[in-house]
């Protein structure tokens, strides 16, 4: 029963290892043969509070490697209205607003977005616009 219990609790550990949440920039969207696919800059965003840093955060980008994911039909992309209210946009709004349309607040292809990804299925399962003031 124990060794049951056991593999248990590894095989549910290894499921959940492979959803990660991130920072991330988008260097790439686009639909390939039906296929949604996006091109993810890991970063880290830090808090800052010095004079060569007047908003507040720093990006910081200490490993290029880009990674490609794809959509899926459960993919959820959350772009901001307001500095605290979310819709469910589609990729066409998304691609939209890279490319400069504002949907209350905007956003380029320096913003970070949160992210929640399958890394071993290189599937994007959540793609969340930071806030940044």
């Amino acid at each position: 029963m124990r060794i049951l219990v056991a593999l248990l609790v590894l095989a549910l550990g290894v499921g959940l290892a492979q959803v990660q949440n991130r920072q991330a920039l988008i260097t790439d969207f686009r639909q390939v043969q039906g296929v949604w696919t996006v091109k993810l800059d890991y970063v880290e965003v830090k808090d800052c509070n010095r004079d060569d840093c007047p908003a507040g955060i720093e990006i910081s980008n200490q490993n290029p490697l880009i990674r490609t994911f794809r959509f899926t039909r459960n993919t959820k992309i959350l772009l901001l209205k307001n500095a605290g209210e979310y819709f469910q946009a589609t990729p066409q709004q998304l691609i939209q607003g890279l490319g400069g349309r504002n949907f209350g607040w905007s956003f380029d292809k320096y913003t970070p977005f949160y992210i929640k990804v399958d890394e071993a299925r290189r599937e994007i399962l959540e793609l969340k616009q930071m806030y940044l003031p």
